[in-house]
């Protein structure tokens, strides 16, 4: 909530009356009150901003002094009198440059008052929460925006049903609600906050919203979590959103989201570039066993282009058993040319001596002349004295 009214303050804070003359006699009290307001002094800046009001009224600072004398004194703490001062600019400036800003000010200052048991106030941010999920029109969204907040604060678990009502909304002007609503919704605890983030993950027009219920429940850390990710990997009509939660489940280091991301990667009827970003992500873990599986794997993918972006991966780990798979692949005479080719080209990169071993190994007898020429060139790239000795060995028997 703090947050949110300190985003609208600030921008608030850089606007200028647009009027703003010279010889304007509130002028400098407003840079003071400002200056006050940056520096967190807040009952000095109350007093600035009161003083304006009070000694120039018709000055074109009067309509905004009310609104950050209502700012300064909740920051301060003083619900009451900042209540006070954000219904005198509306009553009084109702076309204020600050209105929109201290209309959702002034939401918020009434939740914090029903918290402490006002009634009235209670009553006025129902009603504004209530027209967050009616859908009737796009005015006074920040008001929405804070009433939702509010309820949060007040009572978090009646929060729940009001959210579910906003995030059904489809009208565009509704997509910072229900961003904030998919946030609030990202705080709760209980069975259906991953029920709601999936449904609006699968079913929001907006793919920015779409995107946010990924991300949270991507940090929900919870097995209904999992099984939301899940589901939206696998039957996800939305490719991108299939990619967030496929980034997702990568990212939550659990062994359950490896192994749905594992089995994922090997579906043969799953969308190729989808797979190919699932085995890029398993390859950046750096366990044995994960090593194990991608080589696993490789023998158990069919598509040529799949199977060459994996060999890619496994090349790139320096565990000592690399350099001799790589040889296995090489040496195989069921393997395409192309991807024996590579596993030399990928030995030849490594600097340790079983690459070294098995380079030469390939060059002195491969069946393929095409592989022991490639083993040739790179040993003859090579500066080792023992790749010379072995082109000598194989010039000269």
């Amino acid at each position: 909530m703090r947050l949110f009214l300190l985003s609208i303050a600030v921008v608030s804070l850089l606007r200028v009356p647009s009027v703003r003359a010279q010889g304007d006699a509130a002028d400098s009290l407003y840079r003071v009150g400002r200056r006050a307001l940056a520096d967190k002094n807040y009952m000095n800046a109350a007093s600035t901003f009161d003083a304006i009001v009070a000694k120039y009224p018709r000055s074109a600072y009067a309509p905004d002094a009310f609104y950050w004398k209502g700012f300064a004194l909740y920051r301060a703490g003083d619900l009451a009198k900042a209540q006070e001062a954000l219904e005198a600019q509306e009553s009084r400036f109702p076309r204020a440059p600050t209105r929109t800003d201290a209309a959702a000010l002034l939401i918020a200052v009434k939740g914090e008052l029903a918290k402490r048991g006002s009634t009235e106030a209670r009553r006025d941010v129902d009603q504004a929460a209530a027209s967050a999920t009616s859908g009737r029109g796009c005015q006074d969204m920040e008001v929405q925006s804070a009433a939702l907040d509010a309820v949060q604060q007040m009572d978090a678990e009646r929060a729940v049903p009001l959210l579910r009502r906003v995030v059904a909304r489809r009208d565009e002007c509704s997509i910072p609600l229900r961003k904030n609503a998919v946030f609030i919704l990202a705080q709760q605890s209980g069975a259906d906050r991953e029920k709601i983030l999936l449904d609006v993950a699968k079913n929001d027009p907006s793919t920015e919203v779409r995107k946010d219920a990924v991300f949270h429940l991507s940090a929900a850390h919870s097995e209904a979590a999992v099984d939301a990710l899940e589901e939206l990997l696998l039957r996800g009509a939305d490719p991108a959103m299939r990619s967030d939660a496929l980034f997702a489940l990568a990212q939550m280091n659990s062994e359950r989201s490896k192994k749905i991301v594992r089995d994922f990667a090997l579906m043969s009827d799953a969308p190729l570039n989808l797979r190919k970003d699932a085995f890029f992500h398993l390859a950046q873990k750096a366990e044995e066993q994960d090593l194990v599986w991608l080589r696993q794997a490789y023998g158990r993918v069919d598509d040529a282009k799949l199977r060459a972006d994996v060999l890619f991966h496994i090349a790139q780990k320096s565990a000592p058993e690399t350099s001799r798979w790589l040889l296995s692949v090489a040496m195989d005479a069921k393997e395409t040319m192309e991807n024996r080719k590579n596993a030399i080209f990928y030995l030849a990169q490594r600097k340790d001596d079983a690459a070294l071993d098995n380079l030469i190994t390939i060059a002195k007898s491969a069946p393929s002349v095409d592989l022991r020429k490639d083993a040739l060139f790179h040993l003859g790239q090579s500066k080792n004295p023992r790749a010379a000795k072995a082109l000598e060995e194989i010039l000269v028997p």
